[in-house]
C-alpha cells in the first residue's frame, strides 16, 4: 500500500511539473513569436528601425563626427552588448517618427547605468546614476535631425546598453502605458503592505506564533519588490539615492526571508538545511557587497555573484517540496505547490534574462502572486485553526475551572471534616497521678478511619479505645464518628469491655454500608492494678515489662464490629505492675512500606519497643513516632492510615 501511495504522490508530482514547463514552453513561445510580430499597438517603435553600433575606447564629445561606414549593424531587436573594458557603446538610430507626435519621448524601460542621449548635435539628456533600472520617459525634440545616438558608459561587468522595449513615443500616451503595464504590480503593492500589516498584528496577539511575523515579513519584503518597480521606481527617481540601494537590498532580503518563512514550517531535516541556505546567503551577499566596491558598491556586479547562492535555494525547495508531496504530508501541499510555483516561474524569468525568451510575457509576477497566496492561504488557514484550539481550549478552561471550583470545595469541605473528626478524637497527650497517655495518628488522606479514645470514670479508671475503619477516606472517617458516638453512648458499661463491644456492634450493626470496624479495648483499674481487655478483630496490644524478657503480645478473639449482629466477644484480665507500658495500635503501621518494598510489620515494631523499653516514656513515643516515618521515607511509601497509644502505669 505504501508503495501504491508513494507511486500516486509521485505521478500527481510529474503532472504538475510537466503543467509548469508547458505553461513556461507556452509564454516562451509567444515571446519567440513577439519577437518577429510587428507591434501593432504603435507603429512608431523603436524595433520597426535599423539600428547601428560602435564602439569607442575614449568618450567623444560628438559621437555624430563618427564616419558612417564604420557604423555596424545590429541584431534585429538588439539594445546593447557584453561590457567591453574601458570601452564606451554608442548606438544610433533614426528619428523620422517625432515629428508625429505632439510631445515626443524616448521610452526606456530598463537603462542600466551611465548614458547620454544626442539629438542631431544637441545633448538632449544625460543620466548620472549608477545601477539604475527604473523606466525613462526622455523628452526630445519634435523636428528630426535624422538620428539619435546614445552613448553608454558602465562599470557593470555583464551587460552595457539598454535592455527590454525601447519605443518613440507621445509624453502622455507614454505615462499611461507606464502605468498601464505596471499596473498589476501598481495595485498589488498597496495591498500586501496591508496584509503584512495585519499578519504582524496577528504575531503581537500570538507572539508565540512565529509564522505570522515571518509572513509579514515577506510581504512587506514582497510589496517593496512589487511597489519599487516600474510606474512607482519611475516617480521615486529624484531618491534614486535611497531607492536604488533598498531595491537591490531588498531583492537579496526577500529570498531570506522566504528561508525563514520555511524554517518554521518544514519539518526538523528541511528545517535544518534551510537555515545553512539562510546563514549561506547572508555571508554570500555582504562578501558580494564588500568585493564590488567602486567608487560606491556596484549591485548589479554584487548580483551577479550572489545569483549562484538563488539557485542552490532554489534547488533546496525543488528538493523539499519533491520530499514533502512524496510522503504524503497534507499540511504542507499548500506551501510545496507555491515553492514549485515561484521555483519554476523564477526559472522562466531567467531564460528571458538570458535571452532565450524575449521579454513581453514574463510570467514571475503571476507566479508571485499565485505563491503569496497560496502562502497566504496556508498562514489564513493556520490561524483559523488556532482560534478554533483557542475556544476549545477556553471551553476546556471553563470546565477545568468549575471542576477546580468544585475540587476546592470538596478541600474546603475534607479541611472542615478533618477538624471535626480532630476534635472527635482524644487528646494525643492525658494523664494523672496514676497514669499518662500519648496518641499519635497519622493519616493517609486529609482525614481517616483510624480512631482512639480514652477516658477516665467517675472512680479514676481508664478506658482507652483503638479502632480501625476498613478502608480510608471520608467514609472511613464518617463511620469512625458513628464509632465515637457508639462508644459515648456504652459509657456506662466501660468496666465490660465485652459488654461495650456488644452495644456498640449493636448500634453500628446495617449502618456501616458494608464497612466494619475492628477494635481493641482496655479498661484499667487503677486501685486493683488490673486491666481487663477485649477485641474485635483487631491485632491486639504489647504489655512492655521490664521483669519480663521480651514485650508481651496481649489478644483474644473476636469479630469486627458493624457486620453481623448479636456477636460474642469475649474478655481477659492481666495483673499490671509500676512502670509497665502498653501499646495500642492499628494495622497501618504493619503496611507501612520502605524504598525497597518491605512492610514494617509487627516483629519490627516489637523489637523497637523491647530495644528503647528502659528509654522515658516520652522518649519511647518520639522514637517510635521517628523510626516509621524514616521506614517510610517520610510517610511516602504509607498505604493505610496508622495510629498508636502508649501508655505508661506509673
Amino acid at each position: 500500500m505504501k508503495e501504491v501511495k508513494s507511486y500516486k504522490s509521485i505521478h500527481t508530482l510529474l503532472h504538475f511539473v510537466l503543467y509548469l514547463g508547458f505553461v513556461i514552453l507556452f509564454c516562451g513561445c509567444l515571446d519567440l513569436h513577439s519577437e518577429v510580430a510587428p507591434d501593432r499597438q504603435f507603429q512608431q517603435s523603436v524595433y520597426l528601425l535599423d539600428r547601428y553600433y560602435y564602439w569607442s575606447s575614449e568618450e567623444l564629445k560628438d559621437p555624430h563626427s563618427i564616419p558612417d561606414n564604420i557604423w555596424k549593424q545590429m541584431e534585429p531587436n538588439r539594445l546593447g552588448f557584453e561590457s567591453l573594458e574601458n570601452q564606451y557603446l554608442y548606438v544610433k538610430f533614426s528619428d523620422q517618427f517625432v515629428r508625429q507626435l505632439k510631445s515626443p519621448v524616448l521610452y526606456a524601460e530598463i537603462a542600466l547605468e551611465q548614458f547620454k542621449i544626442f539629438q542631431g548635435n544637441d545633448l538632449v539628456f544625460e543620466s548620472k546614476l549608477q545601477d539604475h533600472f527604473f523606466p525613462y520617459i526622455i523628452p526630445l525634440n519634435q523636428n528630426p535631425s535624422g538620428s539619435l545616438i546614445i552613448q553608454f558608459q558602465s562599470r557593470y561587468r555583464g551587460y552595457i546598453g539598454m535592455d527590454r522595449d525601447v519605443y518613440l513615443k507621445d509624453h502622455s500616451m507614454a505615462l499611461v502605458d507606464l502605468f498601464l503595464d505596471n499596473f498589476s504590480e501598481t495595485f498589488f503593492a498597496p495591498i500586501l503592505l496591508v496584509l503584512s500589516t495585519i499578519f504582524l498584528g496577528f504575531y503581537f496577539l500570538r507572539k508565540r506564533e512565529n509564522i505570522f511575523l515571518n509572513f509579514s515579513i515577506l510581504l512587506f519584503s514582497a510589496s517593496l519588490i512589487e511597489a519599487l518597480n516600474g510606474f512607482v521606481g519611475f516617480s521615486l527617481t529624484q531618491f534614486s539615492y535611497l531607492v536604488v540601494p533598498l531595491t537591490y537590498i531588498n531583492f537579496a532580503f526577500f529570498p531570506f526571508a522566504l528561508l525563514l518563512f520555511l524554517i518554521g514550517i518544514f519539518p526538523p531535516f528541511f528545517r535544518n538545511l534551510f537555515k545553512i541556505l539562510a546563514s549561506i546567503h547572508l555571508i554570500v551577499f555582504f562578501v558580494s557587497i564588500v568585493s564590488n566596491y567602486e567608487d560606491g558598491i556596484s549591485f548589479l556586479n554584487s548580483e551577479d555573484d550572489y545569483n549562484w547562492v538563488i539557485v542552490l535555494e532554489a534547488i533546496g525547495a525543488i528538493f523539499s517540496s519533491v520530499y514533502v508531496l512524496i510522503k504524503g504530508n497534507k499540511n504542507l501541499r499548500t506551501i510545496t505547490s507555491g515553492l514549485l510555483i515561484i521555483v519554476f516561474a523564477g526559472l522562466h524569468d531567467i531564460l528571458v534574462d538570458l535571452e532565450l525568451f524575449r521579454h513581453g510575457h514574463r510570467i514571475i509576477h503571476y507566479g508571485f502572486f499565485l505563491m503569496l497566496v497560496l502562502f497566504g492561504f496556508y498562514v489564513f488557514k493556520h490561524y483559523w485553526q488556532l482560534l478554533h484550539s483557542i475556544n476549545r481550549m477556553n471551553a476546556e478552561l471553563r470546565i477545568k475551572n468549575k471542576e477546580l471550583q468544585r475540587l476546592i470545595q470538596i478541600d474546603k469541605d475534607l479541611a472542615l471534616a478533618h477538624a471535626l473528626q480532630k476534635s472527635l478524637l482524644s487528646p494525643k497527650y492525658n494523664e494523672d497521678d496514676r497514669i499518662r497517655i500519648i496518641g499519635f495518628s497519622q493519616n493517609l488522606e486529609s482525614v481517616g478511619g483510624d480512631y482512639f479514645d480514652h477516658t477516665k470514670d467517675s472512680m479514676g479508671n481508664w478506658a482507652i479505645l483503638m479502632a480501625d475503619v476498613s478502608g480510608h477516606g471520608i467514609s472511613s472517617a464518617m463511620v469512625a464518628a458513628m464509632s465515637k458516638m457508639a462508644f459515648v453512648g456504652a459509657g456506662p458499661y466501660l468496666q465490660f469491655p465485652s459488654r461495650v463491644f456488644h452495644l456498640m456492634n449493636r448500634h453500628l450493626v446495617g449502618k456501616t454500608k458494608n464497612l466494619f470496624i475492628t477494635a481493641s479495648y482496655v479498661f484499667i483499674d487503677t486501685e486493683s492494678y488490673t486491666a481487663t481487655f477485649s477485641n474485635a478483630g483487631h491485632p491486639g496490644f504489647f504489655l512492655i515489662r521490664n521483669s519480663e524478657s521480651d514485650a508481651i503480645h496481649l489478644n483474644v478473639k473476636g469479630k469486627p464490629l458493624g457486620l453481623f449482629a448479636h456477636l460474642p466477644f469475649a474478655e481477659e484480665m492481666v495483673k499490671l505492675e509500676p512502670g509497665d507500658r502498653i501499646l495500642l495500635y492499628t494495622d497501618g503501621i504493619f503496611d507501612l512500606l520502605n524504598e525497597d518494598g518491605e512492610s514494617f510489620g509487627e516483629e519490627r515494631l516489637k523489637s523497637l519497643l523491647w530495644d528503647n523499653r528502659y528509654q522515658k516514656f516520652q522518649e519511647l513515643a518520639t522514637i517510635v513516632q521517628d523510626s516509621l516515618f524514616r521506614f517510610s521515607s517520610g510517610w511516602k511509601y504509607q498505604m493505610d492510615d496508622l495510629s498508636f497509644l502508649l501508655v505508661e502505669i506509673k
